[in-house]
């Protein structure tokens, strides 16, 4: 018999565990703006390895073989009794193809025992519940390394990766600091006549905020890392609330 669900006064609905990188200052904020009433939200963090910036092929092999304490973080927060996890790490789950996607989903939410949102699988499910359009221009905070494992792993996915953009941050902390500006600019190197929706990689680039405008603005959907894995967790669990000022997927789906 599984163990009842643990409410309490104010998580009267809800309680979602959110798992972010130790250097992450993005998700935790974020994540709380689109908090509905009676959901809180509790924060763990992971620890990372270093990621080189100054030699592409260490950068390179680092994205596919670094793990993190991605299990020690989780161990921490499960005492609380969560009811979902989102996970608010993007690259490690954009590794390889859907099967490892999924996968991968499945093993974290056995570990959990209890509904786990990858930001990969959110993304996929973000794009399907708009429509499921092919054709998509993606932004990450990255470098061409990672872009091309983020690439192909649409590609695999049966999308159409018709432009892709990094910001090339310098380091975790740096990926925070790029402005509105900076983060529209980033968004216009991917728009082209073919592009039918944007996509967002890289969970500590500050982008949820910014949907409503940059959807206006380009007049397409947009699917953000850190709003397509809050919302799915969400939806998880039965929560059907709009997400106001946080984009067309929030908001009508």
């Amino acid at each position: 018999m599984s163990k009842p669900l643990s409410f309490d006064n104010l998580a009267s609905r809800a309680k979602i565990a959110v798992i972010v990188p130790a250097t992450n200052t993005v998700v935790q904020p974020e994540m709380e703006a689109m908090r509905p009433a009676g959901v809180t939200n509790h924060v763990s963090r992971m620890l990372l390895p270093p990621r080189p910036y100054d030699d592409m092929q260490a950068y390179e092999q680092a994205l596919k073989t670094e793990k993190g304490q991605l299990e020690e973080a989780l161990t921490l927060v499960m005492p609380c009794e969560p009811h979902a996890v989102a996970h608010g790490h993007s690259i490690h789950s954009f590794r390889g193809d859907l099967q490892r996607a999924l996968a991968e989903e499945a093993r974290l939410q056995a570990l959990a025992g209890i509904p786990f949102v990858t930001p990969s699988i959110a993304v996929l499910e973000g794009l399907k519940a708009i429509g499921n359009p092919r054709r998509i221009g993606v932004l990450t905070p990255y470098w061409p390394p990672a872009d091309t494992i983020i690439a192909a792993f649409f590609t695999a996915c049966g999308f159409d990766v018709v432009a892709s953009h990094g910001l090339k941050s310098t380091g975790p902390i740096s990926v925070a600091q790029f402005t509105p500006d900076q983060i529209m600019q980033g968004f216009e190197a991917v728009d082209t006549p073919q592009v039918q929706a944007l996509v967002h990689v890289g969970t500590n680039l500050p982008v949820s905020a910014m949907t409503p405008a940059i959807e206006a603005h380009f007049g397409k959907p947009l699917i953000g890392v850190n709003v397509a894995t809050y919302w799915l967790a969400l939806r998880r669990l039965g929560l059907r609330d709009a997400l106001p000022g946080f984009g067309i997927l929030a908001e009508q789906h």
